[in-house]
């Protein structure tokens, strides 16, 4: 696979463009593979929010036995809601892989709730609530992604995805990754691959993601770090990435990608219709991120930022 020369911003958070730079207009032309922002977030800091989080029994210690209540609500791996799908499906993938491969989220995703809106808007009201409880009103590392998000805005406002009858989305999502919890290659799309029509960020022509990381998983000297393609999905990939036989599309097509190693406190946002995947590493940690998608177009005065 070719490494690429596929430029990238690279810098010590914060990241501030100059008046000349349009960093997120590069981003949706995928002009530049990501926006890497160094030690968005302190290092102790992140230990502190995962320490947090496992006391408040809202993740647990891998070292330590599974309580059943996370083997209940954990997602199954390349987990997405598809419309008109069974329900079932959610079990049913979940009961086809590893028990020690577990996400669990804390926070509200509209990928795996999407098929209940009344439901999801509600879950959504209580993540407002957890995350307040948990950080008051400052917000901790959830306003670390969206101040960052904001200086790349420039006169852009940013604010949480909501309908237009003010109900709000999850603000950002924890997600813990378990025994080496794979993210095959994929892109991720509320337009073209969810198809979520009934929701206001469709209407958003780009996706961003913007992933803070707070804890790695390591094996061997190795971490589970993220694998962008410079290849924008389109029709008829879709066999490839069904079949698991992208690698070889993109070898056989001369497809570069770039790998973006990061640390705890680092930060970076890149453009989800482009192939993307994370490798598994069954370290004796977890792989703890705060993550959050991102609706851009270039014509819109407005950013919405949803989990």
């Amino acid at each position: 696979m070719n490494q690429s020369t596929w430029p990238v911003i690279d810098e010590p958070a914060p990241v501030t463009p100059t008046a000349d730079m349009a960093p997120l207009e590069e981003l949706a032309a995928g002009e530049i593979g990501a926006i890497i922002c160094r030690n968005a977030f302190s290092q102790a800091d992140c230990q502190s929010v995962v320490s947090q989080l496992v006391n408040e029994e809202l993740l647990y210690d891998p070292n330590e036995p599974v309580p059943e209540k996370f083997r209940e609500i954990a997602v199954p791996e390349n987990y997405y809601y598809r419309a008109g799908q069974d329900k079932n499906a959610f079990q049913d993938h979940m009961a086809a892989q590893s028990q020690e491969r577990m996400r669990i989220d804390v926070g509200t995703s509209l990928g795996t709730r999407a098929s209940d809106s009344e439901a999801f808007f509600a879950h959504a009201q209580g993540t407002h609530d957890l995350f307040r409880s948990l950080y008051g009103e400052q917000g901790g590392p959830v306003s670390t992604i969206y101040d960052q998000l904001s200086l790349l805005a420039k006169a852009k406002e940013v604010q949480t995805a909501h309908e237009p009858d003010g109900r709000l989305y999850g603000p950002a999502i924890f997600r813990a990754h378990y025994g080496g919890f794979t993210y095959k290659p994929h892109y991720d799309s509320v337009r073209h691959r969810e198809k979520r029509t009934d929701y206001s960020v469709y209407d958003f022509e780009h996706q961003f993601a913007g992933v803070l990381v707070l804890q790695n998983t390591e094996k061997d000297g190795q971490t589970a770090q993220s694998r962008l393609h410079r290849c924008f999905w389109k029709p008829e990939i879709d066999p490839h990435l069904q079949n698991d036989t992208f690698h070889e599309y993109a070898h056989d097509q001369q497809i570069a990608s770039l790998d973006v190693v990061l640390n705890p406190g680092d930060l970076y946002f890149f453009n989800t219709g482009c192939i993307h995947e994370v490798p598994g590493i069954a370290g004796d940690s977890a792989r703890i991120v705060l993550a959050t998608f991102i609706g851009y177009s270039s014509d819109r005065p407005d950013i919405y930022v949803w989990s």
